[in-house]
């Protein structure tokens, strides 16, 4: 009688009234398995987990064969994010009642939250063939499938989550993230003006969603959607004013910002993690041998300009002092020569792409790490809750994302002088660590393929080359007004672009013609390999770099094979890189204070009489010994960078800005560099006149 009358109370939803029959009935049954087992369910329903383990635990200790009870515990696991316990007890529940729909879902929602999408998705479309899908199963499918790369059929998948249960917030949610990531798809896939499209609508659809409106605009940027720009950089400024959770800060590196405002931004960001943020791992006893433990973590140790600029360093670090462990979390990649030789340069190169968060940290502290290197920040595929969850007592970033990341686990980020000047520093959340020259590594290993032909890549024969081979996002109203005067002014010019998608090069073409150039004046390149791509770098005279967000890999590749970069040294360490690259290679006067300066020095190296002819035979003359492409001299300056970093760590001192400096017979000695406060700068940049 009364566990009929705690079930309808329950089922009408009268909770204080059930659980006051199910404690009535505890109190003359303690071992009443079925009121253990609801009065936990309840417990669960009303948010009190620890309560509702526990009674869950007490049932099944009573009846182990319960099916119901393991299947509720797998639920209550993953919502106290332990998906791997939650996995184990719907197997239990499975293996008690094989067609038990709620475990089967229960097991494929541990698998997604475990990283395992393809091994849930046939959970899953097994219950939909049996027509056993409620809401959570087509809301999981759709998970899955999204996992998958497939979001169009995923949307629809959240399309009949919401038919069964208008009111499944996660689903509504999780239509617009497939809906978004279906635009996004189909730019990459070459559909830049319906992934565009897409993108816009799923942004009517909700505008409020935390970072679509910078997904957006970065298609936007990517499409030359100039038309936009001005009133999306006065939103982003009005919300990152706000806190507002607007744009991404790999996103705001391609908008006008200023140092104070990028960083900011980051922090908003990065607050987005704070729920997983951990304590600080005391340093580990040091190892047998003495070396340093140093983690390198990454999405792209594969054919990516990311690996391509570290691998040399990371078989230049002296494994007599240097224990080096690479850990690579990005999607599974083909073992493209890249990625072999990566493998063979650390010392210990692990797969980790399968482990979520909480198994890659375990699995990084199991290796005693001294110090873990961040080598992406906030960009794409990053993962930025293992460095919240802190991957070893001391935590940098370096080398993938040009500017502070704007959080408290990331101790230090590795620059230079010219990125990151101590005058900046306010601007940044990490401790800065200055590297003699320049932040960027490179690899001196390299070959240099013979230039082709240029009639083969569609360029004149006779006549000047101006070079600017970005990413469209990166092109701007501002220096396309720039380049636009200097074909102007030499009629015998072309600009070589990188070829964009439909859509953004009749942009491009339609902005020349409105600028009174002849549209067939713009050459496009189609998409190599590497090895292709530094082979024709070399047919052009001078390579323009943009202003905003400059050319990284793009501009040392071009130094590599000999193309002179003239760039305008801006106020973000993203409108710096390239400032820092040329006082690496010894060319510092192609380095330009401002657009006015930079226009004009582009129409006196394109004029003739031998200047530009004497800047390309010192930078071949120098290649082999700048400090640019001196793999094993930039090799000394990091591990001396790192181990004064772990030497202060391990004395209890605090993390302090520091410069290391190398004097002219090549030691090193360092300093400390503590933070200058300055004012903030304004959010300008050169060329937005």
């Amino acid at each position: 009688m009364l566990l009929a009358q705690a079930l309808e109370a329950h089922r009408r939803g009268e909770w204080d009234a059930a659980r006051r029959r199910y404690d009535e009935l505890l109190a003359r049954e303690p071992g009443h398995v079925d009121a253990l087992h609801l009065r936990a369910v309840l417990d669960y329903q009303q948010g009190r987990f620890a309560a509702a383990l526990a009674g869950l635990d007490q049932a099944l200790a009573r009846a182990p064969g319960l099916a119901a009870a393991w299947s509720n515990r797998a639920a209550l696991l993953r919502d106290l994010g332990r998906p791997a316990e939650a996995l184990a007890s719907a197997e239990r529940a499975l293996a008690l009642q094989p067609d038990e729909a709620g475990a089967a879902n229960n097991r494929a929602a541990a698998l997604l939250d475990l990283g395992r999408a393809a091994e849930a998705l046939p959970v899953l479309q097994a219950l939909l063939a049996r027509g056993a899908a409620d809401a959570a199963t087509h809301h999981n499918h759709g998970k899955a499938l999204l996992a998958l790369g497939r979001p169009q059929a995923a949307a629809a998948a959240f399309e009949q989550a919401l038919a069964r249960d208008p009111a499944l917030e996660a689903s509504r949610t999780g239509r617009i993230e497939a809906l978004a990531a279906w635009g996004e798809q189909l730019q990459a896939g070459g559909q830049g003006e319906a992934g565009l499209q897409q993108l816009q609508a799923a942004l009517q659809a909700a505008p409020g969603t935390p970072y679509l409106f910078g997904r957006w605009l970065h298609a936007a940027l990517r499409q030359c959607d100039w038309a936009v720009l001005d009133a999306a950089c006065g939103e982003a400024a009005r919300a990152i004013n706000a806190g507002e959770p607007l744009l991404a800060p790999f996103v705001a590196l391609h908008l006008p910002l200023s140092r104070a405002r990028l960083q900011a931004c980051a922090r908003i960001f990065s607050a987005g993690f704070a729920g997983v943020q951990a304590e600080r791992p005391p340093p580990a006893p040091p190892s047998a041998d003495g070396r340093l433990r140093v983690g390198f973590f990454s999405a792209d140790f594969r054919e990516h300009a990311t690996a391509r600029l570290a691998v040399g360093l990371i078989e230049r670090l002296p494994r007599e002092r240097i224990e080096a462990f690479g850990f690579a979390f990005g999607a599974a990649a083909d073992e493209d020569p890249l990625r072999r030789r990566l493998r063979a340069a650390f010392e210990h190169f692990e797969d980790v792409a399968a482990l979520d968060d909480a198994a890659l940290v375990q699995r990084a502290r199991a290796c005693a790490l001294d110090i873990a290197i961040d080598l992406g920040g906030p960009t794409r595929d990053a993962r930025p809750g293992l460095f919240a969850r802190r991957l070893a007592p001391l935590q940098l970033g370096w080398l993938g994302f040009p500017g502070t990341q704007g959080a408290p686990w990331i101790d230090a980020l590795l620059a230079d002088a010219t990125v990151l000047p101590p005058e900046h520093a306010a601007e940044v959340d990490e401790a800065v660590v200055r590297l003699p020259h320049s932040y960027q590594a490179n690899d001196a290993r390299r070959v240099r393929p013979p230039a082709p032909a240029r009639a083969s890549l569609g360029l004149p024969a006779q006549g000047f080359v101006w070079a600017a081979l970005h990413g469209a996002a990166k092109l701007e109203p501002g220096v396309w007004r720039v380049w636009m005067r200097l074909l102007q002014a030499r009629p015998d010019s072309v600009l070589w672009l990188l070829q964009p998608d439909a859509g953004a090069e009749r942009r491009l073409r339609a902005a020349a013609l409105a600028a009174g150039v002849d549209p067939a004046r713009l050459v496009f390149a189609p998409r190599v390999d590497a090895a292709a791509h530094l082979a024709r770098l070399a047919c052009a005279d001078l390579f323009l770099d943009t202003f905003v967000c400059n050319a990284h890999t793009t501009a040392s590749d071009a130094l590599w094979v000999g193309l002179p970069v003239l760039t305008c040294r801006g106020e973000t360490f993203a409108s710096r890189v390239a400032a820092s690259l040329l006082g690496a290679a010894g060319l510092p006067e192609l380095v330009c204070a401002d657009a006015s300066a930079y226009e004009a020095l582009a129409l006196e190296l394109s004029a003739g009489g031998g200047r530009l002819a004497a800047l390309r035979a010192r930078l071949e003359a120098q290649r082999g010994r700048c400090a640019l492409f001196d793999d094993a001299r930039f090799a000394r300056a990091f591990e001396a960078a790192l181990s004064a970093l772990w030497q202060r760590h391990r004395s209890g001192a605090p993390a302090i800005g520091l410069q290391v400096l190398e004097d002219a017979g090549g030691h090193l000695r360092i300093v400390e560099q503590p933070t200058v406060a300055q004012p903030a700068c304004a959010d300008e940049v050169p060329g937005r006149q």
